[in-house]
């Protein structure tokens, strides 16, 4: 159903979370970094937690800022549910929200405030500029939803647009990596794509935690340049237009 890619883990390749049909379950496939994916959707929590669920949108996103991506899936059955067999549109299921711990995902949905709909598509942006990341959602034979983060508020933040002069415009494609003191340099892919029947702002959003010590921001773009910035600092929005950094062979 739906499909997005992120480095869920922050080992600096691109993972895969593929939704799927009622009692399939959501697949995660884990990257080793040289072209082969494991299952570890059971490993992860994510098997059990979604077996009894059909999913569409989905995308992995820092909903508090902690630095680690958490999971967004929004569901709704395409068959009949036999709780359900009666009503007037008996394929409402509710969404789920998953907490990154580090080695699993906690479903966190009754914590955010459940959503028992037929949900389909799921867009992500940080839509009241409060620097966290917030959800749009479309149901069939329903309204479309906003949902408004507030769990993001306390920890740092910083989103990055890119202007692409050699590369695209929007720089989709490019590899943007924060690099802080004391710790391993985060990567994200700049893109508008992944979810179902979706597109999402191409700005590259990472949540830095409750001590931010950011030291510079590369940019691999997909021309094969990288640039680097060292005057950035937390909870703000930067343009970086390429050829105005230092350039990094």
């Amino acid at each position: 159903m739906g499909v997005t890619a992120a480095d869920f883990d922050n080992d600096g390749d691109e993972d895969i979370l593929v939704t799927n049909l009622r009692r399939e379950g959501c697949t995660l496939l884990r990257n080793n970094g040289a072209g082969v994916f494991t299952d570890v959707s059971s490993e992860f929590g994510l098997g059990p937690a979604t077996f009894l669920f059909t999913g569409f949108g989905a995308e992995f996103f820092d909903y508090d800022n902690d630095g680690r991506l958490d999971l967004f899936i929004c569901n709704g059955a395409v068959t009949i549910l036999e709780a359900l067999r009666g009503a007037p549109y008996p394929f409402g299921q509710r969404n789920q929200l998953f907490h990154n711990e580090g080695g699993k995902f906690r479903e966190v949905s009754a914590l955010a405030g459940e959503l028992a709909e037929v949900s389909r598509g799921a867009a992500f942006g940080d839509i009241d500029n409060d620097g966290d990341i917030d959800i749009v959602i479309s149901n069939n034979n329903g309204p479309a939803r906003l949902l408004l983060n507030e769990a993001g508020r306390g920890a740092h933040w910083l989103e990055v647009h890119l202007e692409g002069v050699r590369a695209n415009r929007q720089g989709i494609g490019a590899r943007v990596g924060v690099f802080s003191k004391g710790a391993k340099p985060v990567w994200r892919r700049a893109h508008s794509d992944g979810s179902y029947c979706s597109a999402s702002p191409a700005s590259v959003h990472f949540g830095l935690g409750r001590e931010a010590k950011l030291e510079a921001i590369e940019v691999l773009w997909p021309d094969g340049s990288r640039e680097r910035w060292t005057d950035v600092g937390p909870d703000r929005r930067v343009m970086l237009r390429q050829g105005t950094g230092k350039s990094v062979q």
